[in-house]
């Protein structure tokens, strides 16, 4: 596509960049995680802090970990 035919040329801002990219509960797991990188927390942290379903929120931590993006350790009957 020639980059003059009806696209934009001005500068998206960077919360639809991130809608186009990440799922919102995706985007609040990474707020979480990565604006606190030296901090540990345990996954039910993360799921108040992303105010979002421990559902989603776990599915998301299971994604990450799996992908290598964040470690896991069990503490006790609770995952960090």
């Amino acid at each position: 596509m020639h980059p003059n035919m009806g696209i934009s040329t001005t500068q998206p801002d960077s919360s639809s960049i991130a809608d186009a990219l990440f799922p919102k509960v995706r985007q609040r797991v990474l707020a979480v995680l990565f604006g606190a990188p030296d901090r540990s927390f345990y996954a039910n942290e993360v799921i108040a802090l992303a105010q979002s379903g421990t559902g989603a929120v776990q599915r998301e931590l299971a994604g990450l970990s799996e992908a290598g993006l964040l470690t896991v350790s069990k503490q006790g009957n609770q995952k960090h």
